[in-house]
């Protein structure tokens, strides 16, 4: 198995336990839901919720909107009950469903002449004033005669408090009452034991009333209306609920069911409005005529204002809208302090929070946060967790990065694709945060696993190769086997002839630097050719190529840094003869051939090399230079490689069998490269002479090796041998010629 390989394996292992640790972590911090996430999930949820707006219903839910030009024209809050009364008779004429008023009428009117008339001081105001003040009719009787008159059914207003506030009891629904079914839900109600609650002259006169509580979140956005509180151990309904109830005729009793959970739904007539635990429903947004994006006036509930109203200026279209709508009455002025936060507006007015949960309500738009949501949240955190932790540890960066984008998208549009399609809301902040935490999780394991072995194999093959092929091996991990396997490697062996006898005659640290000064050339001829150096053999220098990198070509690295080799030595001779060093000589033999490279040794050391019978030919090769007096002697497995391209040339030198093999190996001598040498009659003469050494014509053979010999002025060890073989097998011809060699020695 690959080192490069098991390290990777080992390194995935590793990533995808931290990985599914950390998804299962993911999972339990998500399901104990932490604040920061559960605002994070609602940041998310709001987001959604601009970009769908929920439908208009039909009869539409209309605002009457006591706004600064109602106040500007008939001054300043709160005004006289008359005129309020005004304002809901001219409301309740066009004839809609039902009239809800955002405001509390907790105390009696400051401008009523009764009032007037005990707070005057006797002396400063005549009897008969006195009088015809108490005359005048009353305000809040005005306005209770209103509410009892009214055509549509009128719902009050009032307003729950924490401890201290007066405690009054508030309005009973008028007939019926609320239908609890299987569990009482008042324990998860919110509780309130006091109230600011209307004069009971206009409590009684009303045909409802309703709290308009709001409960913001924990970052003070309101998404959620009580449909239900406990006020004093007793469910009370919200002023939305109350509307929706007296315009159904407000018989029917409101259908709260409940298990042991909390609250599940509330139902009012044909209306079944799915709740949280603690009897809330969620609001979901059309435009709203004061938001930011002032397009899309499809999805915008309908503005009145209160002054046109009173002076009689509405269209005939405006007036139309009240017809059969359900008609809320409340302020978006900046200065009464009716203006919350939503999730589509930092600053609403507050009656139409109410408007829109009342249009929610009759669209039917809701929005769901059943009990089963959060468990399909935990599952599907899960396994997103679990299929990152099992396929980012074997990608890439970048592809890791893209699997995680297309997680972290279809966790997205399965959220929007939930909420368009069904009205589910469904976290997609948690999958995503999740998942992007997993892949830089991930990929730092990677890269530091990763780093490590770059810095392993920078630290192992260092020696052995050059800095750019060590940089290549370090990109190309997968690649590498450092356990050992079999491959096809081009093996050279270099070593100097006669250094026993001229190590006999230096001293041992003129020796060593000798040596140095020799090797790290030849060292540098086989790192800049791709060539890995295995050892140094004393004098000795062994090299390979195709290992750990695969390297095309590989017979051909070999033989160049052969000829490098010869040119280093040259210039290193001309430099020793200058300083008084004797000048050397090398021989080289190379064999390409399948060989068994990786680590070996023992336990306590190992190194990479190389073994097998290709080795131990390489060698012989290199020992038979001295027999045929080549500088560079290669295998025919070589010249076979080699030959068709051209680039170099190679003298045929013999066929011979080595100690220990019966297979004969075809040796040739490396000339060098081919457009360096001009091929001279001596060439052919050589190539005509072996044919005839080859085919048993020892005479012939003899005579032109002879004459080749004549032509070489400089000394021929090849000639000569030659020469003496063709005279003694001439003498004794053997039985059986077969042109092959038997060397007697290694």
């Amino acid at each position: 198995m690959a080192a490069a390989g098991r390290k990777r394996c080992g390194a995935a292992q590793l990533a995808r336990m931290v990985g599914a640790a950390a998804s299962l972590a993911l999972t339990l911090v998500s399901f104990f839901d932490p604040p920061l996430l559960e605002e994070l999930r609602l940041k998310s949820f709001d987001l959604l919720l601009r970009q769908l707006p929920a439908p208009l219903a039909k009869p539409p839910v209309v605002i009457v909107d006591i706004d600064p030009r109602s106040l500007a024209r008939f001054g300043q809050w709160p005004w006289p009950r008359s005129r309020t009364a005004e304002l809901i008779s001219r409301i309740a004429a066009a004839r809609p469903k039902v009239i809800g008023l955002d405001i509390v009428f907790a105390e009696p009117d400051r401008s009523s002449p009764a009032r007037l008339a005990e707070e005057a001081d006797a002396t400063a105001m005549p009897a008969a004033a006195r009088d015809y003040l108490n005359r005048l009719p009353d305000p809040d009787q005005v306005l209770a005669k209103t509410l009892a008159d009214s055509p549509a059914p009128v719902i009050l207003g009032h307003l729950f408090t924490s401890r201290g506030a007066v405690e009054r009891k508030t309005a009973e629904p008028r007939s019926g009452g609320f239908l609890l079914k299987d569990h009482d839900p008042v324990p998860f109600l919110h509780q309130f034991a006091a109230a600011d609650t209307n004069l009971p002259l206009l409590e009684r006169a009303a045909q409802g009333s309703g709290f308009f509580n709001i409960v913001p979140d924990k970052d003070a956005i309101v998404r959620r209306l009580p449909l239900l509180i406990s006020f004093n151990g007793e469910p009370n309904p919200s002023l939305t609920l109350a509307m929706l109830r007296a315009a159904e005729g407000g018989a029917a009793p409101v259908v709260v069911e409940s298990n042991e959970n909390g609250v599940r739904t509330v139902q009012v007539g044909p209306h079944r409005i799915p709740t949280t635990r603690r009897g809330e429903m969620l609001v979901n947004f059309s435009k709203s005529a004061h938001a930011e994006d002032q397009v899309d006036p499809v999805h915008r509930l309908a503005y009145l204002s209160a002054a046109d109203l009173l002076d009689g200026a509405l269209t005939s279209a405006e007036l139309a809208l009240l017809r059969d709508a359900y008609v809320i009455v409340g302020t978006s002025a900046l200065g009464l302090f009716d203006l919350i936060a939503v999730p589509v507006s930092e600053v609403f007015p507050g009656v139409e929070f109410h408007a829109q949960a009342l249009n929610t309500i009759l669209t039917g738009s809701f929005l769901h946060r059943p009990e089963w949501i959060r468990g399909l949240e935990l599952v599907q955190l899960a396994a997103l967790g679990l299929l990152l932790a099992l396929l980012l540890p074997r990608t890439g960066a970048a592809v890791g990065g893209l699997l995680t984008f297309a997680a972290a998208a279809g966790c997205i549009v399965f959220s929007v694709w939930m909420l368009e399609r069904h009205r589910f809301l469904v976290d997609m902040v948690t999958p995503v945060a999740a998942s992007l935490l997993l892949f830089s999780v991930l990929t730092f394991i990677n890269y530091f696993v990763e780093e490590k072995e770059a810095q392993r194999l920078r630290s192992a093959f260092a020696q052995y190769l050059s800095p750019e092929v060590v940089e290549e091996l370090v990109k190309n991990q997968d690649s590498v086997v450092l356990t050992g396997e079999e491959r096809e490697l081009t093996i050279l062996f270099s070593d100097i002839r006669s250094f026993t006898s001229m190590a006999e005659r230096m001293r041992p640290e003129a020796l060593c630097a000798f040596l140095n000064e020799y090797l790290t050339p030849m060292t540098a001829a086989v790192m800049n050719r791709r060539g890995t150096v295995d050892k140094f053999i004393g004098d000795a220098v062994m090299a390979f190529w195709n290992a750990p990198l695969t390297t095309p070509s590989h017979a051909r690295h070999a033989c160049e840094c052969a000829l490098a080799m010869l040119n280093e030595l040259e210039a290193l001779n001309l430099s020793w003869l200058k300083r008084g060093l004797p000048a050397i000589r090398i021989g080289i033999g190379i064999h390409c051939g399948m060989a068994r490279v990786g680590n070996m040794g023992s336990q306590q050391r190992f190194e990479y090399t190389v073994i097998g019978d290709t080795v131990n030919l390489a060698s012989r090769l290199e020992g038979l230079t001295k027999l045929y007096g080549a500088e560079i002697i290669v295998s025919g497995a070589v010249f076979d490689a080699l030959e068709p391209e051209g680039q170099f040339l190679f003298r045929r030198v013999d066929t011979v069998r080595v100690v220990g093999k019966s297979e004969p190996v075809a040796i040739y001598q490396l000339l060098g490269e081919r457009e360096h040498i001009v091929l001279t009659e001596k060439f052919l003469l050589h190539n005509a002479a072996l044919a005839l050494y080859s085919s048993g014509d020892f005479h012939e053979a003899g005579q032109l090796f002879a004459r080749l010999a004549e032509q070489q002025p400089e000394e021929d060890k090849l000639c000569k041998l030659y020469i003496e073989r063709c005279r003694l097998l001439a003498e004794n011809p053997p039985p059986h010629w077969d042109g092959i060699t038997d060397l007697r020695s290694k």
